[in-house]
């Protein structure tokens, strides 16, 4: 369901969270940037990460992190988006600053979310596509039954950063269909964020069908949130000639609109009105606009827009799972934003000069943070405080069962299963927290939890 334009253009994005996202798309640019081009790299090929899938998901992660994430809720993170995951930790006090040049090297940050190896806090590992998608799922179970059946525990979202390629994969549609998921949700337990920027690893995807994908949901019992425009086209919409005008976007094909957003005001004025009887309508209303705004409109998609993210996520039903579908441009604020093939591009150092220059940063000075004093900095410490609150931690953590009463018969003697006591020693479960763990010996099938109870 559209929100209603009222409530997308309620002023609940203040300029300081705009200042938090240009800041974080800065980091995330230049982790990627010094891996491949500042640290030495004798065989001389590209070391990793994607630039222009991390700029598609700023906005979205702003206005969560710094908006509604409460220290209850989990996040599975969109595997090429993991560079804004240590942006947003470093700027919540989460990550030390020596990590942030050491992107696929030894002993540093990740290529893709790891509750293992990344030094920072991690929800789930991620990597595989469908996998991150579908793990909050098992979260939630898990949760559920420390609820259950120990009487402790929270009840927070489980959400999962998707890409909108990741929804080919067959494990996505058969957790959608699971009537149980939908019952799962019932708690506003689940929430799915899909990244809509229309590319897939080589090119523009021509026929998506975002309407198609958003039904299917639907039909499975979800709540269902399309998040397509902004304020700015939203206002245009509103004036004489915007119904033309939006007509027009929406029937125009991705690679049409795609090729759009790489053209000058003057470009604009020129392809935008197109053929069809709304076209002189069209010319007359862009008329009016200034080339900057143009230029800005056309790129002005809702998983861009900070107010309308955030009037989406305050929508968020807790009688059923959620789906939002963002949006976006990939690339967004870069030079290669849009283009078909900029998925593996990295950007020049001159191009980089640019960008600081647009974000207010400085390029020789890669790694600064936001001035403590300022209300940014102060938003920072503020949600950064309330991310690491313990809420609801049981003391002590209640003993866990050593057998949920799944366990077959012989188990113990059985060549290549696991003894009770055996578990490896690894930080990761589902559901797991920010904090440091506790083990149980003599659980079997159980990993180290971060934060038991939750």
């Amino acid at each position: 369901m559209p929100l209603p334009p009222a409530l997308c253009r309620s002023p609940t994005a203040p300029r300081v969270l705009a200042e938090i996202e240009s800041r974080v798309l800065w980091l995330a640019s230049a982790i990627v940037h010094h891996a491949n081009r500042v640290r030495p790299n004798p065989s001389g090929l590209k070391v990793g990460g994607h630039q222009a899938s991390c700029a598609s998901m700023v906005s979205i992660m702003t206005a969560l992190w710094f908006r509604h994430l409460r220290p209850q809720d989990r996040v599975s993170m969109k595997p090429h988006a993991s560079p804004v995951l240590h942006a947003v930790n470093y700027l919540l006090g989460e990550l030390d600053e020596s990590y942030l040049s050491t992107l696929r090297d030894f002993g540093g940050l990740q290529s893709y979310p790891s509750r293992s190896k990344d030094p920072d806090p991690v929800d789930y590992s991620t990597g595989s596509v469908g996998i991150g998608a579908t793990a909050p799922i098992w979260g939630a179970l898990a949760r559920r039954y420390v609820r259950e059946k120990i009487g402790a525990g929270a009840t927070g979202r489980q959400y999962s950063l998707v890409g909108d390629a990741e929804l080919d994969e067959g494990a996505v549609w058969e957790a959608i269909l699971d009537p149980a998921v939908a019952e799962l949700g019932e708690l506003g337990e689940l929430v799915w964020i899909i990244d809509l920027n229309r590319q897939s690893l080589d090119r523009v995807v021509p026929n998506i069908a975002a309407e198609r994908l958003e039904g299917m949901f639907a039909a499975a019992g979800w709540q269902v949130i399309a998040l397509k425009y902004g304020q700015l086209l939203e206002e245009l919409f509103a004036r004489p000639g915007g119904d033309a005008l939006r007509a027009r976007i929406d029937e125009m094909s991705n690679p049409e609109y795609q090729r759009l957003l790489r053209c000058t005001a003057e470009q604009l004025r020129e392809r935008l009105p197109g053929d069809g009887p709304g076209g002189a309508a069209i010319a007359r209303l862009i008329a009016e606009i200034d080339d900057p705004s143009l230029v800005a409109a056309i790129r002005n998609l809702g998983g861009h827009d900070l107010a309308a993210l955030d009037a989406a996520y305050a929508s968020i039903e807790d009688t059923r799972p959620t789906a939002i579908f963002a949006y976006t441009v990939k690339g967004y604020r870069l030079p290669v934003q849009g283009h078909p093939q900029n998925h593996s591009s990295l950007l020049t150092t001159d191009q980089m000069r640019e960008l600081a220059g647009e974000l207010g940063t400085d390029p020789d000075h890669p790694w600064q943070g936001l001035e403590t004093d300022s209300a940014a900095g102060r938003l920072c410490a503020a949600t950064a405080a309330k991310l690491r609150r313990a809420a609801e931690i049981p003391q002590p953590p209640p003993t866990l069962p050593v057998d949920i009463g799944r366990t077959p018969a012989g188990t113990r003697d059985h060549p290549g299963r696991p003894r009770p006591g055996s578990a490896r020693s690894h930080p990761a479960s589902a559901g797991g927290g920010r904090s440091g763990g506790h083990r149980q010996p003599g659980c079997e099938f159980v990993d180290e939890p971060r934060r038991l109870g939750e």
